[in-house]
């Protein structure tokens, strides 16, 4: 952006301030165990205020609100999303709560948004824009797959802690809506025998360990960005006085993995749409 006489270019901060001005930005505030992310939405004329969760991974707009209509009925109403406002929104009344953001950001000068989840703390979407103070490093993109309606993309390799990487293309879909981490399972087997006593709970439906346990990082591969998980985030929630659930699990009867939030948590991420949607993963600052 420059300054219309002189040329000159505006300085970053003032360019980013003009651009959250036009859009929006909202809270993304943790459940417990970081289970999902929720975000205040205004809804209807006038409007009221719920809490929603931004789903990458629907494709409809879903609210708990009875004063709306009964539920299962489709309406077409207002939605404001931290400043963000969509006219003629299809909203389906039901008893559940989540946005579609991905039409959320149509109608903006720049159809994207960006998502900076936080482990145990609040977060935040973008609406429009990207922040560069929010990450650090270069932007890696890569180009989305929406042949099936998902923010679909390849990864071609990983490693668990800091062994060497292994060559394996991973089709995957990043979705705010789904908690979990879920990769091939040939790649669980080989990252829980790196696990200290870990073991596979049919009763629990996947890999638990025990509190005392410090479990390895596991990092994906993308061209020369490599995108981090610690260990930390994979330690998801307690299933026993000594024993939690593992955040990183098998894909079993999908057709592709989920990078859930134990994933995103751990990235900056940009998802760009337009007639070639674009996906980008950047580190944080500490």
């Amino acid at each position: 952006m420059q300054f219309p006489k002189s040329r000159a270019q505006l300085p970053p901060d003032i360019v980013q301030a003009i651009q959250a001005a036009s859009t929006g930005s909202v809270a993304a505030d943790p459940l417990r165990y970081d289970s999902e992310y929720l975000s205040p939405v205004d809804i209807g004329t006038p409007s009221q205020a719920y809490m929603m969760e931004p789903d990458t991974g629907s494709a409809v707009f879903l609210v708990d609100a009875p004063k709306l209509g009964t539920s299962g009925k489709t309406a077409t109403e207002t939605a404001d999303v931290g400043g963000t406002v969509v006219t003629g929104q299809a909203v389906t009344i039901t008893n559940d709560a989540s946005e579609n953001i991905n039409a959320v950001v149509q109608g903006l000068p720049q159809a994207l948004f960006t998502a900076n989840l936080k482990k145990r703390a609040l977060g935040k979407f973008n609406l429009g824009y990207v922040h560069s103070s929010e990450y650090t490093g270069s932007m890696t993109y890569v180009t989305v797959n929406s042949a099936n309606g998902f923010w679909e993309f390849t990864r071609n390799s990983y490693t668990v802690r800091s062994d060497a990487f292994v060559s394996l293309s991973i089709d995957a879909v990043a979705d705010t809506g789904t908690t979990l981490f879920l990769l091939p399972q040939h790649v669980i087997t080989a990252y829980y025998k790196k696990v200290a006593g870990a073991i596979y709970c049919s009763l629990q439906g996947g890999y638990i360990f025990t509190y005392a346990t410090t479990p390895p990082s596991i990092t994906l591969g993308s061209g020369t960005y490599k995108a981090a998980v610690p260990g930390s985030y994979l330690n998801y929630a307690p299933v026993s006085s000594t024993s939690c659930y593992g955040g990183v699990q098998s894909k079993t009867g999908l057709g592709f993995s989920i990078f859930g939030v134990i994933f995103l948590k751990s990235q900056f991420v940009v998802f760009k749409g337009n007639t070639c949607p674009i996906i980008g993963f950047a580190a944080k600052p500490n």
